[in-house]
């Protein structure tokens, strides 16, 4: 009976330590130290503006999306509230705008009158926030079709950038690639 408890006595310790294994184990599985083992990489090049990015705020792309969607309408008086006071856009074609609310709706109201017709696709965005930098921002990538007051047909990949700041749009950069 002594030996049978005894090794009853064995098990059940042997069992608890592994159980206690197991639970440290658990505990070093922590995302926190796996991201950091991330970024420990040897990268080919050092990132000019930042490589430090984490998941930012949805509600920046909610923001931008609702943008594009005023463009698409042809209805950017709307989004006068969701500029800042100052903002630079950089077109695909090289043209940069600097300027505030104000000019910002009427030189794209401007614009968007040269069509009779915009589709926006918009295949993905992401908000995220620079850690370094402290900066928010929202990337978007899309299709857009558009038809313009003499009828012609263009399809434009586009991919933007947007800055924000207190949730509103102080910068956007534009790359585009046309369909013949």
């Amino acid at each position: 009976m002594r030996k049978i408890l005894c090794v009853l006595v064995i098990a059940i310790i042997v069992f608890s330590c592994n159980q206690q294994s197991a639970v440290e184990q658990k505990k070093d599985d922590n995302p926190a130290k796996s991201e950091a083992k991330k970024d420990a990489l040897n990268y080919p090049f050092k990132a000019a503006y930042s490589s430090s990015f984490e998941m930012g705020d949805p509600n920046n792309a909610k923001i931008v999306l609702d943008i594009w969607k005023a463009y698409q309408d042809n209805k950017l008086e709307d989004t006068k509230a969701l500029w800042a006071d100052s903002v630079t856009l950089q077109f695909y074609n090289g043209f940069t705008f600097h300027g505030g609310p104000d000019s910002v709706v009427a030189a794209g109201t401007a614009d968007r009158n040269n069509y009779t017709a915009v589709t926006d696709s918009i295949d993905a965005w992401i908000s995220t926030k620079s850690t370094d930098r402290n900066e928010e921002w929202v990337c978007v990538w899309a299709r857009e079709y558009s038809t313009n007051k003499k009828g012609k047909k263009d399809t434009s990949n586009l991919q933007e950038i947007w800055r924000l700041k207190g949730g509103k749009v102080n910068f956007m950069a534009q790359f585009a690639a046309h369909h013949k």
